[in-house]
């Protein structure tokens, strides 16, 4: 994985649905290269838009692109390259139905080239929803962060960072206190809801190179590259208490949550999974020493950890 960006939970929220309109504007584009092959071939009749300079704005296609497709993924990497070459297919279009329509035979150089531009905007376009797929694919559906799937990846990077010379990272594992009592007191929608708010919470708070990963449950995975354990400590502990004293809204109530959070360091001499079963001692000794606070692994550590 590249270095990561915050993930969007709008856009995340909003992916599966956008994907399926991109595939039905996929289907009516496939529909209009069909209709103006029967045109050319069958000597039927073309459609007056596609001779227009804003073609590309009038097929079906088109109408979603700057529609409904802009206002969904219009910020994403990609989107408006797409732009181009189906301007550019559209153009190739017109030249071939223009011959068409004054009785002229196609010209086989005018649709070389637009069967050329043709192939380039469906390459174009599925390699656009090949890259949604691949972000949905690696970012937890619920929450907007990443998966864990993602974090092995993400963490095998930064381990092989820190070996080539690079700074130590700091991994955090945090777990919303008494998360059942809120599913069973409010229902599992509240929890859901818990459960976005504060992954939304940590991600707008830390660095853009920060990841925040759902590990499972009620608990995330936070990697801190390039950090010392004290400003780590110091960093996550005011964002604890920030926390504890924000609402989330549930329906017609409003929630408090606390947080309970155990730091380890991953090093040059040790493995991710030492650093991540290192954090999570920590966490428990967090939760077995009243919840709501911050630890640290220093190795010796001997809490009563017992069950939550």
């Amino acid at each position: 994985m590249a270095e990561p960006e915050k993930c969007s939970i709008d856009f995340t929220r909003c992916a599966l649905s956008a994907l399926h309109t991109l595939d039905v504007a996929i289907a009516n584009h496939m529909d209009w290269l069909r209709h103006l092959h029967r045109t050319l071939v069958c000597a039927g009749k073309g459609n007056p838009d596609d001779l227009a300079a804003d073609a590309h704005c009038r097929c079906r296609f088109g109408q979603w692109y700057y529609g409904q497709g802009m206002a969904d993924l219009g910020n994403e990497p990609g989107y408006r390259a797409i732009e181009g070459v189906h301007r550019d297919m559209h153009v190739a279009a017109a030249r071939l139905l223009a011959r068409h329509d004054a009785g002229e035979a196609v010209d086989v150089g005018e649709y070389d080239v637009f069967m050329e531009h043709a192939v380039g905007f469906k390459q174009r376009v599925r390699l656009f929803q090949y890259e949604i797929m691949n972000r949905v694919c690696v970012v937890d559906q619920l929450t907007g962060v990443w998966n864990r799937h993602a974090m092995h990846l993400r963490l095998a990077e930064e381990q092989e960072r820190i070996q080539r010379g690079g700074p130590a990272a700091v991994l955090c594992m945090m777990d919303i206190d008494h998360f059942k009592l809120v599913n069973d007191g409010h229902g599992h929608r509240a929890g859901d809801v818990v459960l976005q708010e504060v992954a939304a919470f940590f991600s707008r708070r830390l660095r853009r190179y920060d990841a925040v990963f759902r590990f499972g449950g009620e608990e995330f995975l936070i990697c801190l590259p390039a950090t010392t354990i004290g400003d780590a400590r110091t960093l996550l502990d005011r964002m604890r208490a920030e926390l504890s004293g924000t609402d989330i809204a549930v329906a017609d109530t409003c929630l408090r949550v606390t947080a309970s959070l155990g730091l380890a360091v991953l090093g040059p001499r040790s493995t991710v999974e030492d650093a991540i079963e290192w954090a999570d001692h920590a966490l428990l000794v967090a939760k077995a020493s009243g919840r709501d606070q911050v630890r640290v692994w220093d190795g010796e550590l001997d809490a009563d950890v017992g069950s939550d």
